[in-house]
């Protein structure tokens, strides 16, 4: 039910945008999304209510930022792709190879225009300020791909602290928007945060 409420929200925001020339390829880059991320954020805030005993309300607010969290998932994709000269994703052509290059980077741009407008409806500045922080991170561990992929001599450390940066980050952020949203107290939003960080190191691990 959850995941079925995300693509709701999710498609929901983007019909705003159906007056515009990047609708049609934004539906195409959301398109067939496991949506693991906006559905952790939903998972932790219920954890919260659950260890607060607490009636379970999933509010809005939750499922707006859970947007947030897949449309910068989804712009990081599309720049993934092209550096990666990755032809396919999730059983189709990649969007650079449907869209091109050009319409790629000016599409992923909007994305963050879109994600800017989701965070000025939630009014919370603390949400917005992890959003902000993920996406600084996964740009970081972009650049430290690119810089280690010339060298053959990659360290674990340095693999771990790329993966850390390029998706743990966006899992962390996931957890921590979370338990935000569920009215958690530090100690709980920090150990959700541990838990998002390590659980997005496996996960990149793993695939």
């Amino acid at each position: 039910s959850y995941l079925s409420k995300i693509d709701q929200y999710l498609a929901r925001e983007l019909d705003l945008y159906s007056w515009s020339e990047f609708y049609t390829p934004l539906r195409y880059a959301s398109e067939g999304g496991k949506r693991i991320r906006p559905l952790i954020l939903v998972l932790s805030a219920e954890t919260i209510s659950a260890s607060r005993r607490a009636v379970t309300n999933i509010t809005e607010d939750m499922f707006l930022s859970s947007c947030a969290i897949e449309l910068l998932h989804t712009q990081s994709v599309i720049h993934d792709d092209i550096i990666d000269k990755e032809d396919y994703r999730r059983g189709k052509p990649s969007f650079h190879i449907k869209y091109g290059y050009n319409s790629s980077i000016l599409t992923a741009d909007f994305v963050l225009g879109i994600i800017l407008n989701i965070g000025s409806k939630m009014n919370n500045s603390r949400v917005t300020s992890e959003l902000s922080s993920a996406a600084t991170k996964m740009s970081e561990g972009e650049m430290m791909e690119i810089r280690l992929a010339k060298h053959n001599d990659v360290t674990e450390d340095e693999y771990i602290k790329v993966i850390e940066h390029k998706t743990a980050s966006l899992f962390e952020a996931s957890t921590k928007i979370g338990a935000i949203l569920g009215e958690g107290n530090e100690d709980q939003i920090h150990a959700l945060g541990t838990f998002g960080n390590l659980l997005g190191i496996a996960y990149q691990i793993h695939d």
